[in-house]
């Protein structure tokens, strides 16, 4: 048994008992272990979208999702959804048919496939030369996957959506979804907006759209990349009032450029810019990000919202979409922290009870 000491859990200061990785007991223990010394303990963050870092991508030919694994567990992100570009099919079922049992890193929960599902009027940094009608074969493929972006409006997608909903979190995204669509996705079974406000419709007094048929529907979540470029902290704060803070889960959308300086990247074949640390496509949308979630709570934080809450969005309401026993401090739960100070400055990140 593992024990860390003296951790200041949401204003507590407890003890932790960690056998087999996952949290065997909270209280206080009369034996050695990791003294944090009144030091803020949280649960670790979960990142259910993220293509890169430090000059890979999921969707590359090659595998480093260990280095990759590396450099997020520095970074505060204890677990991760490797998430694929709109890239060839053979392409996306070679990356999500690799080794994700690293034993170091952060955890890889199964992968995400952000297309190739989509609508080619709102790919957005996706190829369009890629896109093609939701098809369960790629499913079948490609068994790590957990999550997946469909445009619910493309011919196929409702059958696809009721024959795949109970294998992976549905997510509606680059779609031209309006609220009738959206509603009738929703019923079938998509549980998820991707990137929310970003490639679908906004919310307009005659024309609701796809985030207020999610606020509507039970069950359901929203990304928010929260990386202060892609929404107006304005309109961050409007989401989670809007549909709650066990609704919205934080997203880094990061890219290769993550880690990285300014300059040229490839982003599953479309070349981006990457300027003053923001993602730029040649016909200047954005493209993704280059902060990494523990960057995105902190910036929520310093758009308002409370820090409890914003690490709640990055940690429980993902590992909840997902139906896995991470995201709190609780007895059962998998034993991944981010160690703070008072100044939500990051002092280390911990997976499975690994230190």
């Amino acid at each position: 048994m593992k024990l860390i000491k003296n951790a200041n859990v949401y204003g507590r200061l407890v003890d932790i008992a960690i056998e087999d990785g996952r949290i065997a007991a909270i209280g206080s223990f009369d034996a050695d272990g990791l003294d944090l010394q009144g030091k803020r303990l949280y649960p670790g963050l979960i990142d259910t979208h993220l293509h890169g870092c430090i000059g890979y991508d999921a969707s590359d030919k090659e595998d480093h999702l260990a280095e990759m694994a590396d450099y997020l567990l520095s970074r505060g992100t204890t677990a991760w959804c490797p998430t694929t570009m709109t890239v060839s099919k053979d392409d996306i079922i070679a990356a999500c048919n690799r080794d994700t049992k690293l034993g170091h890193g952060a955890e890889i929960i199964g992968f995400h496939l952000e297309g190739p599902f989509i609508n080619p009027k709102k790919k957005g940094a996706q190829n369009a030369d890629f896109i093609f009608r939701p098809d369960t074969s790629l499913l079948d493929a490609c068994p790590a996957a957990v999550k997946i972006t469909v445009a619910p409006e493309l011919p196929g997608s409702k059958a696809f959506i009721e024959a795949a909903c109970d294998r992976v979190l549905i997510s509606l995204g680059h779609s031209e979804a309006d609220y009738d669509t959206a509603k009738g996705a929703f019923r079938a079974g998509v549980r998820c907006l991707t990137h929310t406000f970003t490639a679908m419709d906004g919310i307009h007094h005659r024309a609701p759209g796809p985030i207020l048929a999610a606020r509507e529907t039970d069950g359901t979540y929203a990304e928010l990349i929260a990386d202060g470029k892609h929404i107006h902290p304005a309109v961050m704060r409007m989401l989670i009032k809007l549909m709650g803070e066990d609704r919205v889960m934080l997203v880094s959308d990061s890219i290769r450029a993550l880690g990285m300086p300014d300059g040229e990247y490839d982003l599953g074949g479309i070349n981006v810019t990457i300027t003053n640390g923001t993602a730029y496509t040649p016909d200047m949308h954005l493209a993704g990000s280059t902060s990494c979630l523990f960057d995105c709570v902190k910036t929520l934080i310093g758009c308002g919202v409370d820090a409890d809450a914003a690490v709640r969005m990055a940690s429980e309401v993902p590992a909840r979409s997902l139906g896995i026993k991470k995201g709190k401090i609780e007895v059962g739960y998998d034993a991944d922290f981010i160690i703070v100070d008072d100044d939500f400055n990051l002092i280390r990140a911990i997976v499975g009870g690994r230190f």
